[in-house]
């Protein structure tokens, strides 16, 4: 077990998931229960097949092929390609054009289909929800309990981890699918804080222990040069239990851990909270521990999408129960700005509620961009603060809801830590949660999501005896929409991936600024000039 998951109490935003406990997805019915079917291992990683409800009508081109989990094989690694018992009904049907409808989440436009002796491989591009359903009516109520959730890993995420440059928000990086990119808000330059020569007669203690857990090495080791760029890191994932043969693993019921790169990440929900941890896991040199929780009582979701000659009505998919998020950072160097580190990751584990009977899948999923400014050797900088959320997330009726944030705990008081010149730490984290259909970097469907921008910045000792300046920053954003949305990392690896071209449509989505602040205390000249 890595340190910094020794290291406690260290969280960020979870999953928006956690089991059902009122009402089941019903398309075109009243809104009752599901059935009551416990899910099979096979429908917890693959999903449950299309339903036959006469209230559906599917798209010509849709292939329904019959079994659900049960006919499938397994499915690679990055979920585009999904082997098939040859022999099920309707797959005689599959050829490149026409859609696959096996399971929730084994459909998709079908590029290639290869049969071998009783397997059939299909490999399937994404499809938006109206390319899969003409007319249809999905109602649903759910609370959620933890017992209900899959967590899924996807250990060849396409565009899992990559390296960002020029902004910091991951929904800068999101580019509606087959429109150029028009997500709602422009790029935001990226301003790290500068890289500081540290004073050779300045004596910092050896090691520093901020919190409990983060102790910082007195020797330097060789430092990892990083060049800036948007090049995508050719690092799978290492998982905690290996998936074997380049497989998609079985859904687990209980949250773990993966590597991505030098970093490692932890959606998890506990009793209140929601949450994803963070940290550096490459080498002793930078430890980087970060927890965004969602505090939540009563979370419920509910869905009312109507659609008719193949278009979404006004539709509701809002999120209720979310009552204030919450933040802890820390962050220590050995070697100061040599140590510095940035990187972009789409978390490669989905939390998931396949519901038996049904045809579609909940689905949670996270990204997050951590860049790190710390100067001069065995440099600390801790900080944490707790915002209520007023409001629901999502959409009602076809219009964004814009919740509000209030200081419960402010992350002003708490910024402390060593460092002999200005050292910050800097993080976005995007949640999404969505019902829907479709392959792991592509689903589509309804979704929510906030996204959260913070930075911390602790002033140089040096400035101490006058004044310590420390400062920080957030800015927070809800969404909503009905569409597919990638990243452009994604996108461009799925097109490497997938023999032919991507074509797809966005069908809306709306982005909503809820709360920007920014502070530097004390209000001197030394700190604010």
């Amino acid at each position: 077990m890595s340190s910094w998951r020794r290291c406690g109490s260290l969280l960020v935003l979870t999953v928006l998931l956690a089991g059902v406990g009122a009402c089941g997805l019903r398309p075109g019915g009243d809104g009752g229960p599901a059935g009551g079917a416990a899910a099979s291992e096979a429908g917890r990683t693959y999903g449950y097949g299309p339903s036959r409800d006469r209230s559906i009508k599917y798209q010509p081109d849709v292939v329904l092929v019959e079994g659900g989990p049960d006919a499938i094989r397994s499915a690679s690694a990055d979920g585009t390609t999904w082997v098939l018992d040859a022999d099920a009904p309707g797959a005689d049907d599959l050829e490149p054009g026409r859609i696959m409808y096996a399971t929730s989440r084994a459909v998709g436009r079908v590029v290639q289909a290869r049969r071998t002796g009783d397997d059939l491989a299909v490999t399937l591009a994404p499809v938006t929800l109206t390319e899969v359903f003409r007319d249809a009516h999905f109602r649903s109520e759910h609370r959620f309990d933890e017992a209900e959730l899959a967590y899924q890993e996807v250990p060849n995420l396409p565009g899992a981890v990559s390296v960002p440059a020029g902004t910091r928000s991951p929904e800068d990086a999101v580019t509606p699918i087959g429109l150029g990119g028009t997500g709602g808000v422009a790029p935001r330059p990226l301003t790290d804080p500068p890289a500081l020569t540290v004073p050779a007669a300045l004596t910092v203690p050896a090691a520093l222990t901020v919190p409990a857990g983060l102790t910082v090495p007195a020797a330097a080791g060789a430092p990892v040069q990083e060049d800036g760029t948007t090049t995508v890191l050719a690092v799978n994932p290492v998982r905690l239990a290996p998936a074997g043969g380049g497989r998609l693993p079985p859904a687990r019921e209980r949250n773990f851990a993966v590597t991505v790169g030098d970093w490692e990440a932890q959606p998890y929900r506990t009793p209140g909270k929601l949450g994803l941890k963070i940290g550096y896991a490459a080498n002793e040199n930078l430890k980087v521990y970060i927890d965004f929780a969602m505090n939540v009582a009563d979370l419920r979701i509910r869905a009312d999408v109507p659609i008719s000659n193949g278009q979404i009505g006004s539709s509701t998919f809002a999120v209720d129960g979310i009552q204030s998020i919450s933040v802890d950072v820390a962050a220590g160097a050995a070697n100061g700005a040599d140590d510095n580190k940035k990187v972009r990751v789409e978390v490669p584990v989905e939390i998931n509620i396949p519901i038996p009977g049904e045809p579609l899948v909940y689905s949670n999923t996270w990204k997050f961009i951590v860049t790190t400014g710390l100067s001069g050797r065995n440099t600390t900088v801790k900080a944490a603060g707790e915002w209520a959320v007023n409001g629901t997330i999502g959409m009602i009726d076809g219009t964004l809801q814009k919740p509000t944030l209030s200081v419960v705990r402010s992350i002003m008081d708490s910024i402390t830590g060593i460092s002999v010149g200005p050292s910050g730490l800097a993080f976005a984290v995007e949640t999404k949660i969505q019902f829907g259909i479709g392959i792991p970097a592509a689903f589509a469907g309804p979704y929510a999501k906030l996204v959260v921008d913070l930075g911390v910045t602790n002033g140089s000792a040096l400035g101490a005896p006058l004044a310590r300046c420390v400062s920080a920053s957030l800015n927070a954003k809800v969404g909503g929409g009905f569409g597919i949305t990638a990243s452009s990392v994604a996108v461009k690896e799925l097109q490497d991936l997938l023999p032919t071209k991507l074509k797809f449509e966005l069908e809306s989505e709306k982005l909503w600024p809820i709360h920007r602040a920014a502070q530097t205390l004390p209000n001197v000249p030394l700190c604010v000039g």
